[in-house]
């Protein structure tokens, strides 16, 4: 069933709203918003969508159509960008296309699966999804409203999670035990400093 057919003589869709022409029952209220609200959350996927395959399809008319949508451009990249990087069996319906968006950056379809099912399982907002991924494990409350860097401070747990991203990328390029001599000891020899710390504690 296509849920974007909604055709009633009691309100009239426009582009700008709904203009009820009739009064409508509670009932008839409340069907419409179920009907309305499924809409509102995946538009940004079904345009992200039809983008992306006017792109494969047509090449470069298809940006005759975005112009003629009337549409913010960048609007309409970061729906095709979404649309492109979350394919559509990972998407939930019950998340916000922002939470797609946060996870849309990750390398992997299974890193992606992980954090929009902790986000639906946790019911985590978009603040606390971003830095449960920064920090690689689920962020609490108290980490997300508390935390310095949202004023403009960088905190050591945001340099310490760079480092770990860093360490990640570098170490599945080739495993340590593949490097050379001289690089394995320039790293022991800068790490030293974070080492330094933690013995000072």
């Amino acid at each position: 069933m296509n849920t974007l057919a909604i055709n009633d003589p009691k309100f009239s869709i426009t582009p700008t709203g709904i203009r009820f022409n009739e009064e409508l029952t509670f009932e008839e209220w409340d069907a419409l918003g179920q009907k309305l609200a499924p809409i509102g959350k995946s538009i940004g996927f079904i345009i992200g969508d039809w983008i992306n395959y006017g792109e494969g399809r047509y090449g470069g008319k298809y940006e005759e159509a975005l112009e003629r949508s009337g549409m913010a451009y960048q609007t309409l990249r970061n729906y095709a960008y979404v649309a492109r990087r979350v394919e559509m069996s990972l998407r939930k319906d019950n998340l916000d296309l922002h939470h797609h968006l946060v996870v849309a950056k990750l390398k992997t379809p299974d890193e992606k699966q992980y954090w929009l099912d902790m986000a639906e399982k946790h019911k985590l907002g978009i603040r606390r999804l971003r830095k449960s991924i920064n920090f690689g494990r689920l962020a609490t409350e108290k980490e997300v409203q508390g935390d310095p860097a949202d004023r403009g401070y960088v905190t050591y747990l945001a340099l310490l999670n760079r480092i770990r991203r860093w360490w990640a990328r570098e170490t599945q390029k080739a495993p340590v035990e593949e490097w050379d001599e001289e690089r394995r000891e320039g790293l022991k020899k800068d790490f030293k400093l974070i080492l330094d710390i933690y013995e000072a504690l």
